[in-house]
């Protein structure tokens, strides 16, 4: 089986491309599948016209040169090359969304000839939009590219429950796969250190998940329940600026600490620096929708978490995993649930051990793999039937 991922964008700030597309594409390879990622890396541009092996994985980060014209020239040139029995389109988005339109009607010239086409989805991009401050034009193309990409494939994978509802109800006849980001669990599980004398609670933000409002509300709980708590603020804002409010919110209390963005390699000392992590949010389309890998990635670091019972993070901390929160519950209330968390060694440490259990058992790459090969099959034959019936 060869398999061909088309992405929209490269292994820079966006998450997509290296922390789902390129772990399903190894645990494919791992299931005999020949597998190709072509990516035009505009995110990243010094990695343009650059090719490597990645465990397996043909990751193919074409030129840049030419502009847009050219850069889907080759991008559908080298589709040609390989020849995939399936083209796996990274989201329905920019670069990647123009080849799934030109395959889909190239198709229709050679009445049905050709890969069988599927889309992923990890996001409902319609509700980024309005936070990216895009200029008109493109906002409307890409919330366009959005909505006739889920009705234009012969099967859709996605990442989160919501997302498959509305799927279904775009497209009652599109075959829907739901694939969760995955975790790489590791060979051992690390011994969750003993907690740090201060106890400290880490958010990562995007500044999107909740109101300032809400974040002062809930800091202002969370010191009066327990004064020596301290706050840890992970994350950068989408837009210059949007910080500020929160900030704002939190005031000069020196028992928050800022931190800004954080480099992958220093996640782990991060994490045994804090006692649990929160991860509230908003009970709306975007973070419905969305499929944390930052949330799993805490998890299978051995932090307890608190986290609103929205969308996947309901899932990810089903069973115990997590200490979930009521979607819409008050700052006040989450805020009993993280003193709830911080008070009782016993928990965490329960708490603990269910998510790693319950992720490497569920939300491994591996098993997540095997579920994507079941499904690439299923289409491939459905595709054999109807030539069939053409003949």
């Amino acid at each position: 089986m060869r398999v061909l991922f088309v992405a929209p964008f490269g292994l820079g700030q966006k998450s997509t491309v290296w922390a789902r597309t390129l772990p399903l594409a190894q645990a494919l390879v791992h299931q005999g599948a020949q597998v190709q990622i072509r990516i035009p890396p505009w995110d990243t541009p010094k990695d343009a016209g650059t090719r490597r092996s990645v465990e397996g994985v043909d990751l193919v980060q074409v030129s840049l040169r030419g502009g847009l014209p050219a850069v889907l020239a080759r991008l559908v040139a080298g589709l040609q090359r390989f020849r995939p029995h399936l083209v796996h389109v990274v989201k329905p988005r920019a670069h990647a969304g123009i080849v799934q339109w030109l395959l889909w009607y190239g198709r229709r010239l050679v009445r049905g000839h050709g890969p069988v086409l599927v889309l992923d989805v990890d996001d409902w991009e319609q509700a980024w939009t309005p936070l990216l401050g895009l200029p008109w034009p493109t906002a409307r193309f890409l919330d366009w590219q959005e909505r006739w990409g889920i009705r234009h494939a012969d099967g859709v994978t996605a990442a989160s429950g919501w997302l498959v509802a509305q799927i279904q109800g775009a497209s009652p006849q599109m075959p829907v796969l739901y694939l969760p980001n995955g975790v790489v669990p590791p060979p051992q599980s690390p011994a969750r250190p003993s907690a740090p004398q201060v106890r400290r609670v880490l958010l990562f933000s995007r500044f999107v998940e909740v109101s300032p409002e809400w974040l002062g509300r809930f800091w202002h709980a969370l010191r009066g329940r327990d004064p020596q708590v301290r706050l840890r603020v992970v994350g950068q804002a989408l837009q210059p600026g949007r910080e500020a409010p929160f900030r704002s919110a939190l005031g000069t209390d020196p028992r928050v600490e800022w931190q800004g963005p954080i480099p992958g390699e220093r996640l782990a000392a991060l994490y045994r620096e804090v006692t649990c992590a929160v991860f509230p949010a908003e009970p709306t389309p975007l973070h419905r929708a969305k499929c944390s890998v930052r949330l799993a990635t805490t998890l299978l670091h051995g932090v307890p978490v608190v986290a609103s019972a929205v969308g996947e993070q309901a899932r990810y901390g089903a069973q115990g995993a997590a200490r979930l929160v009521a979607e819409g519950a008050t700052p006040e209330a989450f805020a009993d649930a993280v003193i709830e968390v911080l008070s009782d060694p016993t928990l965490q440490t329960e708490m603990v051990e269910r998510a790693r259990a319950r992720l490497q058992r569920e939300y491994a790459w591996s098993t997540l793999g095997r579920r994507l090969w079941g499904f690439y099959t299923h289409l491939l034959e459905e595709r054999a039937a109807r030539a069939s019936d053409w003949e």
